[in-house]
């Protein structure tokens, strides 16, 4: 990233790498993937690895510059102002629970319930010296352990002084629309994107513009031909809700100098992306940012179970206190025996566990529903495999993703049209479908639930009458 190693180089071989390194070769070559997934090397049959051409520019000063009247480390955030009403222009938001399909839904019964609850009744027995005004960031060693647990897993750069902790991303976008944006400033979202965020954001008072993505990621261009004034950008970098969609390296760098230039902010929401089934999950967006101008929005409720209403922000040093107050302020604090255990669970290294047993189970399902599909439906429906995250976008041909959607809904299946995500885009016939939370034989009986779903929906539509 500052140039060292200029776009177009070519690096070592992993042979003459490791030798020189005295380490393992085995090493050198996982490094290597990583680097390839991410995109900041590319490989070339015959010839090496390179550094990749997308890094020109970036060296010696080429990364755009904040302005030195605008360094948010010199800014103090926004005030804080409540939105005048609801808005009144919002997606579909889907407020039913169907047995099965409901995306990003972990599965409950495979998280070690009975040593959390130890964890959590030993600090409610004995609840230390707990201040009567505790820290209104969250529990320090909470904030300590979550600060190393990302630093390894996620590439975030991660001091406990910057960590809010809250009860989730919605309550952390909230808070966010809050104490940075004044009511009326304009805020990038993804489009089709995630519902709840544009509700949070508009509610706080912002104006949201569906900006459309393509296969890179959000389109910064098109963004600031929409809205240039725009004071933030909501992103879903390493795993897109719903398309499923991992942002280009380059669209990264993109948003990143866009973010200096115009002294924005950037809410990247990393809500699933330890669930990565091929590499290890790629570096957020926000271990790039060398310009505090990420906000990084993250959440244990995804990886242990809804109920456990746990998140974070981890937030640029220059506003982290005005979070913190502003958290105190909305009254969004976390009950401190669950923030203590959670530490405990996380410092014994318990969710990394988790974490890893919990990968490999995810991956096995969403290769049996892939081979589901196609064994027990066919060409009816074509679902996209994504190496990372907890759903599927599958594409539907014949019938429409509304009517199966409403049809389903009858037979116990929560299946979510692409287009229920979107505001202004036409994303296309398609379906959302999650497995997370689905055995094995769940999802087979659940396919077969989908696939006599489709069968009917040809059925009525070949006996309509013609126009």
């Amino acid at each position: 990233m500052n140039g060292q190693f200029e776009p177009g180089a070519r690096l070592p071989s992993t042979r003459t790498l490791a030798g020189s390194l005295g380490i393992s070769r085995s090493t050198v070559v996982e490094a290597f993937d990583q680097l390839a997934a991410e995109g900041f090397i590319e490989r070339r049959t015959g010839s090496g690895t390179y550094v990749s051409p997308q890094l020109s520019g970036l060296g010696a000063g080429g990364r755009a510059e904040r302005p030195p009247s605008a360094d948010p480390r010199r800014r103090p955030a926004r005030r804080m102002r409540l939105a005048s009403a609801a808005p009144t222009s919002l997606s579909e938001t889907f407020a039913g629970r169907p047995m099965a399909f409901t995306p990003c839904e972990p599965d409950v019964e495979l998280f070690p319930h009975r040593l959390w609850a130890r964890m959590l009744a030993r600090h409610a027995r004995a609840p230390k010296s707990w201040s009567a005004s505790p820290d209104p960031a969250g529990l320090l060693e909470l904030r300590q352990a979550l600060a190393a647990h990302l630093t390894l897993s996620r590439g975030v750069t991660a001091d406990p002084d910057r960590i809010i902790v809250v009860s989730g991303a919605r309550q952390a976008i909230f808070l966010c629309a809050h104490a940075l944006l004044d009511p009326g400033d304009d805020v990038w979202c993804e489009d089709p994107g995630y519902p709840e965020a544009r509700t949070a954001l508009a509610f706080a008072g912002a104006n949201v513009v569906p900006v459309p993505i393509d296969d890179g990621g959000i389109d910064v261009n098109a963004a600031e031909r929409l809205a240039p004034r725009a004071r933030a950008a909501y992103v879903m970098p390493s795993h897109q809700l719903p398309t499923g969609i991992v942002m280009r390296l380059r669209r990264r760098l993109q948003l990143l100098d866009w973010a200096a230039r115009n002294d924005a902010w950037i809410l990247e929401d990393d809500y699933d992306s330890e669930f990565c089934y091929d590499n290890r999950p790629l570096t957020a967006l926000q271990g790039l940012d060398d310009r505090q101008s990420v906000v990084y929005i993250g959440t244990l409720n995804k990886i242990t179970y809804p109920g456990l209403r746990l998140g974070y922000v981890v937030a640029p040093a220059a506003i982290a206190d005005a979070l913190a107050s502003a958290a105190v302020t909305m009254s969004l604090s976390v009950p401190l025996a669950v923030q203590a255990a959670a530490a405990d669970f996380i410092s014994e290294g318990h969710l990394a566990q988790h974490i890893t047993r919990m990968r490999g189970v995810y991956g096995e399902r969403q290769r049996l529903l892939i081979d589901e599909l196609d064994r027990q439906i066919g060409d009816a429906i074509r679902p996209e495999p994504i190496s990372v995250g907890m759903h599927v976008l599958a594409a539907l041909h014949g019938i429409s993703a509304q009517e199966i959607a409403a049809r389903g809904v009858a037979r116990g299946l929560d299946l979510r049209p692409l287009s229920g995500y979107a505001e202004t885009s036409v994303p296309g016939n398609a379906i959302v479908l999650g497995y997370t939370h689905l055995s094995q034989e769940r999802i087979r009986s659940a396919v077969r639930v989908l696939a006599q779903t489709l069968a009917d929906a040809h059925t009525a539509a070949s006996q309509r009458p013609s126009t």
